[in-house]
């Protein structure tokens, strides 16, 4: 809360400040008038700032100052404490022993101002993004500080150069202090990021100093404040701002030679630091502060070269919200880069503005536009992969629908399970990226080709070239997918729909896609290789505690068996029914033309009768109703559809349908199956008559009971037992069963004699935890 009310207080002072400012800054125009007070105690203009002359009309080197704003000299303040007429309306000069009254005009607002308006709103700016982006970082936390005091003297020079106390007051304590706080700042900068250990004493006592040149500064708003007091503060600011940078060199060349060594991390974050401050600190400190202290007069005014100050927290706040702190050397390589690069069109526009306006064109005037286009034009080279890459659909459609189609393929990739998902996900959409006219995946075998097409392609003539090895190029574009000892594989494609070939952007697009799709081809037939290997290792289990061992196998087994059928089922209905629907409707069109009626209604019949057939098949291998329908529902249906193939009478029963269709779905397709191959093998060895079917759950088991009334078995020549018999060495169909019942943990019991029928019961335990 506390926190909360200070942000608060101080937000809303630098409002009020920055109003008062920008009122000042609005409303008075900025004279630029030298004047020097000569030993008679008057004031003396003395000379004009360059390229703000034309602001001081009517006034004149030599003139000397005898009233402003029709008062004595030494009453108007600003010109007493600062030896300026800013703010003033009127200024009565004495010329050649005569009195001059000049009315000075507000001529508007100068270029500066403008662009320490816009450093303001870069510094404030960037102390929010960093405040708000990182709040709980104390080293976050002093670069922002860093940020407000750099926008504070940027926020206050046009004020101060046009006479304000408050401003001149907030330009000096905030420049004396931006170089304690950033010291202050790379101490725990470094604390935290590689755990450097700094002492702060000196920090402490740098802060004493600011905060006695603040009360100094105070001082500003007495009436005994002067001039003499205002010159000497603003070279010892100066110097002392000097100092402050100088200090932060030497803790920089310190940790260099410290704990670079012990700390391997350190020297890339300690080059980068080095390479930042010197681009930012060299302009200002060899154009501007060190020309001042020598001449009274910068290079190049501070107002400009301030701007290279920020690069140096600019950069610390970029590393620190993008969380690339360790990517310093990449990141200051491709700066570097990028500048050099710059370098070339930028001496080419500044050489170019010289020659066209070498009239007027200045050095100062053309050295920072030299350092300004160069500084855009590094930040754009910078930034170009990302505006690249945020407008790559709209400058590179076709590049865009290219890397669109590359990401749908690749995930699809994912989901490939057998070849013919080939050509129905990867294949379809290869031909219709390309828009080729066809497409195909040939594998080359010893003795045999293997091909999956889609699209307009001639497979026989494509097989023959194949052969023959006499493909034509200016036909098809042949891309080799992998090559192994058992085959090779080629992706093959016809020319585009405008009769054109690949071009060289879709041939490069094709090679990266070969690369994914080789690795799935290869996975592809790694898991045929071992699939028919678990199939054989199953066959060859030789007793009942040995498949136990290997429950996981049977788990893979079934799973593979289940999407097998899924998938036959769905082939079947997809492409075989669909057929016979179009047949059939074909039929009843031609038979209301009424020719040959009869013999059109048995082939529908006919049609009909295979249809059914085919529904049944596609129930058996994939019984969807499960999960719609439940169990229960299921199992009436699959008996229902069996009637008319079979000889029996079918009985069902169960009782808590609630507690069967609690059932997880893959316990329920266990047993639908194990319902299935009952009713299978009742077809082909009970000759019974009638079987009854019935499920229940008695206390913590799940039961199935059969019963028929066939001609049975004889138990004992299966085994040893009498009455129960364990199925280890019986049918396939039972095996398969007895499987389903083991990997379940439940148990079977048989009970049969000759021309007296089979009892089967089947009891799954722990039905709310079965592990499926």
């Amino acid at each position: 809360m506390r926190n909360r009310f200070l942000v608060v207080l101080v937000v809303s002072s630098l409002l009020a400040v920055q109003f008062w400012f920008l009122f000042l800054t609005f409303n008075n125009a900025y004279y630029g008038v030298e004047i020097t007070k000569n030993h008679d105690n008057q004031y003396i203009v003395t000379g004009f700032e360059e390229d703000i002359s034309s602001l001081t009309l009517g006034l004149q080197v030599g003139d000397i100052i005898v009233k402003v704003d029709g008062e004595a000299p030494e009453k108007y303040k600003i010109l007493r404490k600062f030896h300026d007429i800013e703010q003033a309306g009127a200024v009565t000069v004495l010329r050649d022993g005569v009195n001059h009254d000049i009315v000075i005009k507000h001529n508007g607002v100068l270029n500066f101002d403008y662009i320490s308006l816009f450093a303001e709103i870069i510094c404030f700016c960037m102390a929010i993004i960093i405040y708000l982006k990182i709040p709980n970082s104390k080293s976050a936390r002093f670069l922002a500080l860093v940020f407000i005091l750099m926008g504070i003297v940027c926020m206050s020079i046009p004020a101060s150069s046009r006479g304000d106390t408050l401003g001149k007051m907030l330009v000096t304590v905030p420049t004396v202090a931006a170089p304690v706080v950033l010291l202050h700042f790379l101490m725990i900068f470094f604390k935290e990021k590689c755990n450097i250990q700094m002492p702060l004493k000196l920090v402490y006592a740098l802060y004493s100093y600011v905060a006695i040149k603040a009360l100094i500064s105070l001082s500003f708003f007495t009436p005994f404040h002067n001039y003499e007091i205002y010159k000497d503060e603003t070279i010892r600011i100066f110097i002392f701002f000097l100092f402050g940078l100088l200090i932060n060199l030497f803790m920089l060349i310190y940790i260099n030679f410290k704990f670079s060594k012990q700390n391997p991390s350190v020297k890339p974050i300690i080059k980068f630091v080095w390479f930042a401050f010197f681009v930012s600190c060299a302009p200002m400190v060899t154009l501007s502060l060190i020309p001042y202290l020598i001449t009274q007069k910068p290079l190049i005014e501070p107002i400009f070269t301030c701007y290279f100050i920020l690069l140096f927290p600019l950069c610390f706040a970029y590393m620190i919200v993008t969380e690339q702190l360790y990517d310093v050397q990449i990141i200051a390589r491709r700066i570097l880069y990028t500048t050099l690069i710059a370098m070339i069109p930028s001496v080419g526009i500044v050489v170019l503005q010289g020659f066209i306006f070498k009239q007027t064109a200045s050095f100062q005037n053309l050295f920072f536009s030299f350092l300004l286009i160069l500084t855009i034009i590094s930040f754009l080279l910078y930034l170009l992969e990302y505006f690249v890459t945020k407008l790559d659909s709209i400058m590179f459609p076709h590049k865009y629908y290219l890397q669109m189609a590359l990401k749908k393929i690749a995930q699809n990739l994912r989901t490939i399970r057998s070849f013919r998902e080939l050509k129905d996900i990867i294949l379809v959409d290869i031909v219709n990226t390309l828009q080729v006219k066809g497409g195909a995946i040939v594998f080359k075998h010893h003795n045999a080709i293997e091909t999956i097409s889609e699209g307009s392609i001639d497979l026989v003539k494509l097989e023959q070239a194949f052969n023959s090895d006499e493909l034509d190029d200016s036909i098809y574009s042949v891309f080799e997918i992998n090559r192994n000892e058992e085959y090779a594989s080629f992706l093959i494609t016809t020319k585009k729909k405008n009769n054109t070939l690949l071009g060289l952007e879709e041939t490069q697009w094709l090679s990266l896609i070969i690369s994914y799709l080789a690795v799935s081809l290869e996975n592809l037939y790694l898991i045929r290789k071992l699939t028919l290997r678990l199939h054989e290792l199953a066959s060859q289990i030789p007793n009942e505690q040995a498949a136990r061992d290997v429950v996981w196998l049977r788990k893979s087994l079934f799973e593979l068996q289940e999407r097998e059928r899924f998938r036959i089922a769905t082939d079947l209905h997809d492409t075989t029914l669909q057929d016979i629907l179009l047949i059939k409707k074909s039929l009843v069109t031609y038979m209301d033309n009424g020719q040959d009626r009869q013999e059109l209604i048995g082939i529908i019949k006919h049609l009909d009768l295979v249809n059914d057939s085919l529904r049944q098949s596609c129930f058996e291998l994939n019984p969807y109703l499960l999960q719609r329908i439940g169990l229960i529902k299921t199992i009436e249906a699959a008996i229902e559809l069996d009637m008319g193939s079979s000889n029996f009478e079918t009985g069902f029963y169960y009782e808590g349908a609630e507690r069967i269709e609690s059932l997880d779905i893959e316990v329920k397709k266990h047993v639908f199956r194990i319902i299935q191959e009952l009713i299978q093998n009742a077809k082909k060895h009970s000759n019974a008559s009638k079987i009854s079917l019935k499920l229940a759950v008695m206390e913590e088991y799940f039961c199935l009971f059969y019963n028929d009334d066939g001609v049975g078995m004889d138990v004992k020549m299966i085994g040893n037992e009498s009455n129960h018999r364990s199925l280890a060495n019986m049918g396939l169909g039972l095996e398969q069963m007895k499987s389903r019942i083991m990997y379940l943990n439940g148990h079977l019991e048989l009970e049969s004699n000759n021309n007296h029928g089979v009892a089967i019961t089947v009891r799954i335990p722990n039905l709310k935890g079965i592990a499926v």
